[in-house]
């Protein structure tokens, strides 16, 4: 009885956990909208078929995610953005799930959870948690470690089953993300050189031999041989962004601890302690570092906030493994213990901030296409189909592209154009580029319209829907702004050569005024009808 009593006392606390995590990890998030990759799941995955599921995504194999995504858009459609978002938070919980119940296995319930806490509001890992895309990157860290879960688990219990289980977790990671292939070489490493490996040597082969089907078929290599004399620098800035990610330190604090960390392995090494599966995790950061470092050599982001997540979740785990092999056997102390979960509480607190400011940044990120989204919808019998909603924050999402998904799932991730006004300048301007490309002044031939001649100030206020004639004497620049201050929508300034022109201003359902910008207003007369 009070055996069961600790059971259920375990499963409240720790239930309860995850629910307030989950629900503060929400709160944070809220507002987001779809972003940067993720309008290629939008705009290229609705419809399920094998190309659909099967074909890569910056090399990754991603028919999980994909699925997923097809699944939330008919459910949730453009419009509920918070859906993605819960998936993310949810597939974040389970790595963090995962990690918890692979430690507690050596240090126990308490630690295991304290870990779990820690992973849950990891700061550093803000990137995965709050952008719903990256459910692939983080599923496939989760089955990686359920299939190193499964196979410790039936090495305990001699059973086939949980073998069984560990190579369909395995191939489930091969089938979320390229992460699953470092994945992949850790099994095997774990299976092949192993004393029973007899029993396990069959684990990695099913997942190795689909994933090899699919890249003779699909499959396309980012990585790049030349740029192997990187990879150390990378895959030590990337350890050392990690650990000091874990406590949203100086990057200098995390190399310390990372080479504290390789300092007690060596010694390790040196007493014939250290084992194959006591460096799993380690050495599955070191070959995920290594392949990014070779893949990435174009974009240099070691320590981007999606690769630090995986590094750090690595370290922790893999840490704590080594930590156990080189202590005596015997439960931890109390004070062990406690000071433990002091340094969980200096983490947490110490990565907050990061956390907070992420979920900050991808909110405007998505605040600023929903504002211009709220554009291309207004305007979408007029707008330039091939043209990019964002050059810079959406470039892979052309209105036309857009426009078809909005007809197929009948919703739309634009917010209400009446709200345009009340974004952050950012979106605004965004909002206003957009506009600026609506505006293609027309060339008249007949001087004669232009019967009264009235030089303009160099700014002009214009109602939706009107039309202006203007006489350009010298070449000059003319730039529309509608939302954002003037000065801010100077970027969209444009060219205009000497001649009579007809400017027609759009008309939609705001009342908002366009305001017409001159640059050298005395060589230009508007013409009066």
């Amino acid at each position: 009885m009070l055996r069961s009593s600790k059971f259920y006392a375990k499963l409240f606390v720790s239930s309860s956990c995850a629910l307030v995590i989950a629900m503060y990890l929400m709160y944070l998030g809220r507002g987001n909208n779809f972003f940067f990759d993720e309008w290629m799941f939008v705009t290229s995955r609705r419809g399920l078929s094998v190309d659909a599921l099967l074909s890569p995504h910056n090399g990754h194999l991603s028919a999980l995610p994909a699925l997923a995504f097809m699944v939330l858009l008919k459910i949730f459609g453009l419009d509920h953005y918070e859906g993605f978002r819960f998936a993310a938070v949810i597939v974040h919980l389970l790595v963090a799930l995962m990690a918890s119940l692979l430690i507690r296995k050596n240090h126990g319930w308490s630690i295991g959870i304290t870990v779990f806490v820690v992973i849950g509001l990891m700061g550093a890992g803000w990137q995965n948690i709050f952008w719903g895309f990256q459910i692939g990157f983080m599923g496939s860290l989760f089955f990686f470690l359920l299939s190193l879960y499964l196979l410790d688990l039936g090495r305990t219990q001699k059973g086939s089953i949980s073998f069984v289980l560990s190579s369909m977790s395995l191939a489930c990671s091969l089938l979320c993300a390229g992460l699953g292939v470092a994945g992949l070489a850790v099994i095997a490493m774990l299976c092949l050189f192993s004393v029973d490996r007899q029993r396990t040597w069959w684990i990695p082969v099913g997942p190795a031999v689909m994933y090899a089907m699919w890249y003779l078929k699909y499959g396309t290599s980012q990585a790049k041989l030349s740029a192997i004399d990187g990879v150390p620098l990378y895959a030590s800035e990337s350890a050392s962004g990690s650990a000091a990610g874990l406590f949203g330190v100086d990057r200098i604090w995390g190399a310390l601890l990372v080479g504290a960390l390789f300092y007690f392995g060596a010694r390790l090494v040196i007493r014939r302690r250290l084992t194959l599966r006591s460096v799993a995790l380690i050495a599955f950061a070191l070959v995920f570092w290594t392949m990014v470092g070779l893949s990435r050599t174009a974009v240099w982001e070691p320590n981007a906030s999606r690769y630090l997540y995986v590094g750090i979740v690595a370290l922790a785990v893999g840490g704590l493994d080594i930590v156990h092999v080189g202590r005596a056997a015997g439960p931890l102390s109390s004070s062990r213990k406690a000071g433990m979960v002091f340094v969980a509480v200096l983490a947490v607190w110490g990565s907050h901030a990061s956390l907070v400011q992420g979920a900050a940044w991808l909110k405007n990120e998505g605040d600023i296409v929903g504002a211009e989204l709220a554009v291309v919808m207004m305007h979408r019998e007029t707008i330039d189909p091939l043209m990019a909603v964002d050059p810079v924050h959406s470039f892979m999402l052309p209105v036309g592209a857009y426009l078809a998904a909005v007809d197929d799932l009948g919703s739309s991730a634009a917010i209400d154009p009446q709200q345009i006004v009340n974004t952050s300048e950012q979106a605004r301007l965004g909002a206003d580029l957009l506009l600026n490309s609506l505006v293609v002044p027309q060339t008249m031939s007949d001087p004669a319209i232009c019967q009264v001649e009235n030089q303009p100030e160099s700014r002009m206020q214009l109602t939706p829907g009107s039309t202006v004639v203007v006489k350009i004497l010298q070449a000059t620049t003319f730039g529309i702004s509608r939302f954002a201050p003037q000065e801010t929508s100077r970027a969209g300034m444009r060219s205009i050569e000497p001649g009579l022109y007809q400017i027609d201003i759009p008309d939609d359902v705001v009342d908002v005024p366009w305001t017409l910008t001159l640059e050298i207003p005395t060589d230009v007369r508007i013409c009066d009808m």
